[in-house]
């Protein structure tokens, strides 16, 4: 990876340790950015915002605000997700039993209004998220802070937690100014989730650290940034950020035209296509696409037949499937899509065998099985996902599977997910934070995903099981890394699972710009990193 500019003025620190699109009116060609050497840069994206607080953001839009106004202990550059580096904290320790992780503050960090960054702000932060219990608050329910002197913090996780570090990356850890939000209604008590009055607060103004500062949003047509005068780092580029909200049609013909210093968020796969070769893209395979198959029998017989899925599975063209998703797109291994480590080689990636689909079929004594296929009807990062559903049932076909399509609305699509009475369904996903560990809490038997896909302990292979405890309880990085890899091949085994495709997140970005890196990590991109050639 090539080393952003937010990358180099860090240098030398050392450690020790789904969207949907909304429509804006289309743009004339750069729209109101400036020259690649101007002072505005414009980022046009399809706004999934609901709150610029850091104790309740949560999606993409948010998170990438938020990113830029507030600093967190820990960060990540560009594209590289491999270790977390330091940001407000310029050092941590993590105890043997990863329950304790100790911070030291850099001691010349300053919020926007001038005053001075120290463990209090950090504390009231983190323990304020936890009691909000806001969206992004389940996340660090078991952490609690505390400080040992002004620049010193200890995080305590309630259970060995090795993913902290990794956590206290994320914009809803960003750090605010713990006097000015208590000045407006913000707590950190136990209550908060009663008492906390901030939000509204800090939906229109900003109290962080961070490069940039909030000048104005409105979360129908635009968020506007401006440079932080006193940001503790080397100042940012541009002084001015514009996020306009725009469908992902219009982002295609803004960037087809464009002559100023301008991004895309949200041209993904085939809306790729076209495009001026003299435009910059940036990707990573950060999302998965899969089917689920019920595996309770009071709702589908059929499906939660081990063999059935077997069967299914073998009879997918995942090569083909993956074409459909454009050139950046490729087959599946398993659910760790390779942007993380923890990833099955692609050398696993999964093949067709329709004489196996036949044969499991007969050995199983299911003649013509029929079931009903849900997906959302939307089209995702560029690819309308009717186009992946329909090859999926022409593949099952020729092993004489029928499939009969159902799509749904998004949130229709989601309120069935959840009553977990849907026998098949295909959807995308992705990590919660950028670890792949954190697919464990969420696809294990009994948990999340697998709970509304009635896959229970009791119905779970034991190998599984105990392949996924194994995952949560390897402390060592490396270590777990390799444990992840044994629960995705068994997972390909034994779950009603089957992923099909990695696609990409891209960033794609005018000419003269750089740093303009897509960031697998929840910000997408890193707008204080980005500068000009």
């Amino acid at each position: 990876m090539s080393a952003t500019p937010r990358l180099m003025r860090r240098a030398g620190i050392a450690l020790t340790a789904l969207a949907l699109a909304s429509t804006a009116a289309a743009c004339s060609a750069g729209g109101d950015a400036g020259s690649a050497g101007g002072s505005t840069l414009t980022i046009d994206t399809s706004f999934v915002v609901k709150s610029l607080d850091p104790g309740h953001v949560y999606e993409a839009t948010g998170n990438t605000a938020v990113h830029a106004m507030y600093d967190t202990l820990l960060t990540f550059h560009g594209s590289d997700m491999t270790k977390p580096q330091p940001d407000l904290a310029t050092s941590y320790q993590a105890s043997a039993d990863a329950k304790t992780f100790t911070f030291h503050l850099r001691k010349d960090a300053t919020f926007g209004n001038g005053d001075k960054l120290t463990a209090d702000d950090v504390v009231f932060s983190l323990n304020r998220l936890r009691n909000l219990k806001a969206s992004p608050s389940v996340t660090v329910a078991n952490l609690t802070a505390t400080k040992t002197d002004a620049y010193t913090v200890v995080v305590h996780a309630a259970k060995a937690d090795p993913n902290v570090p990794v956590i206290l990356t994320q914009p809803y850890t960003g750090i605010v100014n713990a006097k000015l939000v208590k000045e407006k209604g913000g707590t950190d008590g136990a209550d908060a989730a009663k008492t906390d009055s901030a939000q509204k607060y800090l939906d229109g103004t900003s109290a962080g650290s961070g490069p940039y500062l909030l000048d104005s949003f409105d979360a129908s047509s635009q968020l506007v940034l401006k440079a932080n005068p006193k940001y503790w780092g080397a100042k940012p580029k541009f002084s001015r950020v514009v996020l306009r909200n725009m469908d992902v049609q219009n982002q295609k013909l803004t960037m087809s035209r464009t002559k100023g210093a301008e991004l895309a968020l949200d041209l993904s796969g085939t809306m790729l296509e076209g495009l001026p070769k003299t435009l910059q893209q940036s990707s990573a395979d950060d999302t998965f696409y899969f089917l689920t198959l019920n595996a309770d029998p009071k709702i589908s017989k059929t499906t939660s037949n081990p063999a059935f899925v077997q069967a299914v599975r073998a009879a997918i063209d995942y090569t083909g499937v993956a074409k459909l998703f454009g050139g950046n797109a490729s087959p599946a291994a398993g659910v760790v899509p390779p942007a993380f480590p923890g990833a099955l080689p692609a050398s696993e990636a999964q093949h067709q065998d329709l004489a196996k689909a036949k044969q499991l079929l007969a050995d199983a004594g299911l003649h013509d099985p029929s079931v009903k296929l849900m997906y959302p009807s939307i089209t995702y990062r560029g690819v309308d996902l009717g186009t992946i559903a329909t090859k999926v049932q022409g593949d099952v076909k020729k092993a004489g599977i029928k499939l009969v399509l159902d799509p749904q609305p998004l949130t229709s699509f989601l309120n069935a997910q959840q009553s977990g009475k849907v026998a098949m369904r295909f959807s995308p996903q992705s990590l919660n934070y950028p670890v792949a560990a954190s697919l464990v809490n969420n696809l294990a038997p009994g948990q999340g995903t697998a709970a509304t896909t009635g896959w229970t302990v009791a119905r779970a292979d034991k190998a599984v099981v105990a392949a996924g405890k194994k995952v949560q309880q390897t402390l060592d990085p490396a270590a777990q890394q390799r444990a992840l890899q044994d629960w995705q091949r068994l997972l390909n085994q034994h779950s009603p699972y089957i992923p099909m495709a990695y696609n990409s997140g891209v960033v794609v970005a005018s000419p003269a710009l750089s740093g303009a890196v897509y960031a697998p990590a929840g910000w997408q991109v890193d707008i204080a990193a980005v500068g000009t050639k």
